[in-house]
């Protein structure tokens, strides 16, 4: 007797009986005494189904593929973090072409990698949470490898950006900006600032900038973390000062730039704001971010021609960058 359908099965021969139990119509071998309806996983079975499943079977097995799912894979997804950080060379230029490589034994995939834009920028999504090894590599430059916990991301507390500074293999004459520079003195001042940074301690992370700058005031990679770190302290003043001293030693700085764009629409100013965005996006034609805000800005102020073009702009400048994915979210919402 088969419990599922009630049919009745007799003798243990090897021959093949078809059945119908009035829900599905199956084969069976007559090895256990039971059909294939219901007892799939009985011992001795050989026979298959031949015709469709029935409607009750078929969500008991959706529901225990959507459970091993739940199970299997959401997990490793909600505890997915992001990391994010700046390539500098030991003049504090942004290297671009670097590669990051993040290692972790305890996740899959084990090993991740990517490369830092024109303007040494480079990302990684999708870490697992735990403990990440890192190693920034880049031509001519030594190896660089550090550590540290990646934690589940989350859009209201973004990561900071890590700070990665690369030296020379080869000992080069020092010229220009470096010119009779204690680098030693240099390179300790910059970690410490760094570090700081990394932690949150903005005071530190600005005695060390701001000692950095004396010893070498070319360097406007440096004056720029200064202003960085005056923003996060919310101190607007200070913040303007440093931007506006890098732009007076690099007048095309479009970072100073758009910096100054965005505490400026902070506090109202949207002319001014647009002036220093368009200005960043003209010094750099490559760099999505300036005409992305450009198109922001003039959504929000009911500008739908200007706010169109800006924001399909986006796409033709860096077709592949986060800005160009989230230029055409919003041309999607002022489109409907």
């Amino acid at each position: 007797m088969c419990g599922p359908c009630q049919n009745t099965l007799t003798g243990r021969s090897a021959r093949r009986r078809s059945l119908e139990c009035g829900r599905v119509q199956h084969l069976a071998h007559e090895t256990d005494g039971l059909c294939a309806h219901g007892c799939l996983a009985a011992v001795g079975y050989t026979g298959q189904v031949m015709d469709k499943y029935t409607p009750r079977l078929m969500f008991q097995l959706l529901l225990a593929a959507f459970f091993i799912l739940c199970v299997v894979v959401s997990p490793s997804m909600a505890q997915s973090g992001l990391m994010t950080g700046i390539v500098y060379d030991d003049r504090g230029e942004p290297i671009r072409g670097a590669t990051m490589r993040a290692e972790n034994p305890a996740a899959y995939p084990r090993t991740l990698t990517t490369t830092s834009d024109q303007k040494g920028r480079i990302s990684l999504v999708g870490l697992r949470s735990g403990q990440w090894h890192f190693t920034v590599e880049y031509p001519g430059f030594q190896p660089t490898s550090f550590a540290m916990p990646i934690t589940a991301a989350s859009s209201s507390r973004p990561p900071r950006p890590v700070i990665v500074r690369m030296e020379r293999i080869a000992s080069l004459i020092l010229a220009g900006p470096l010119e009779g520079v204690d680098v030693k003195l240099l390179r300790a001042d910059l970690t410490a600032a760094d570090e700081a940074y990394a932690k949150g301690d903005f005071d530190a992370a600005i005695t060390g900038y701001s000692a950095a700058l004396t010893k070498a005031p070319a360097l406007t990679s440096i004056g720029l973390q200064l202003g960085n770190a005056y923003r996060q302290k919310k101190d607007t003043a200070k913040a303007v000062d440093a931007f506006e001293t890098v732009l007076k030693a690099d007048p095309a700085n479009g970072t100073a730039l758009y910096e100054l764009g965005e505490i400026r629409e902070g506090e109202g100013q949207l002319d001014v704001a647009r002036d220093f965005y368009q200005k960043a996006a003209t010094a750099d034609p490559s760099w999505a971010k300036p005409v992305l805000q450009l198109g922001i800005l003039a959504s929000n102020q009911g500008q739908t021609d200007a706010a169109i073009e800006q924001l399909k702009k986006v796409a033709i400048v860096d077709p592949k960058s986060a800005e160009a994915v989230q230029a055409e979210s919003l041309l999607q919402k002022i489109s409907r």
